[in-house]
């Protein structure tokens, strides 16, 4: 199979597919229990109020880290949307397989915490932290994860690797493989 550089507009395909699927993961729980808690029918993904909350809100955002982490290391660096577009995380000196912690450095502590102003799961991160800290101190993670997922784009869209933030982080690339 021949590999190439990703462009910017098929990597933001994959992850759009990833994000609904990952936000569907983390969602579930939060969905489930609200329903039960208030009776109603309407989608609510919020974190409950209470000692609930924190069992939930942390329920949730484990199974976020478990989408973005435990399905690129069972199917050998793709995820359903990278496996959809054809993309793989392999190490970037070369296409070999990449190993469970820099996947974890890669997927959780690159994307979600470094990166996470869009992911779902740094949502449920942030709500938690404004629980534990405040909403100030949420605020301005917010505003810094903003910052850094603006620079990690420009990293992915304007240098001749293509590699964002999260990739240089944990020696990781993204390859497109074309078929024979």
């Amino acid at each position: 199979m021949k590999t190439n550089a990703v462009g910017p507009f098929r990597r933001l395909a994959a992850y759009a597919v990833d994000w609904y699927l990952a936000t569907m993961a983390c969602g579930a729980p939060l969905l489930l229990v609200n329903s039960m808690r208030t009776g109603s029918t309407a989608i609510d993904t919020s974190i409950p109020d209470g000692a609930a909350g924190w069992l939930w809100g942390t329920v949730a955002l484990l199974l976020g880290m478990l989408y973005y982490w435990l399905i690129p290391l069972l199917w050998d660096g793709r995820t359903p949307g990278k496996r959809l577009f054809r993309l793989r995380i392999v190490r970037a000196e070369g296409a070999g397989r990449v190993g469970a912690g820099a996947l974890a450095l890669r997927q959780i502590v690159g994307i979600l915490l470094v990166e996470g102003a869009i992911a779902f799961p740094s949502q449920l991160l942030r709500e938690l932290i404004a629980r534990a800290a405040g909403d100030s101190a949420a605020n301005a993670l917010r505003i810094v994860m903003v910052a850094v997922t603006i620079v990690s784009i420009m990293l992915g869209m304007y240098t001749p690797s293509r590699r964002m933030l999260h990739d240089r982080l944990s020696g990781t690339s993204e390859i497109f493989e074309e078929k024979k």
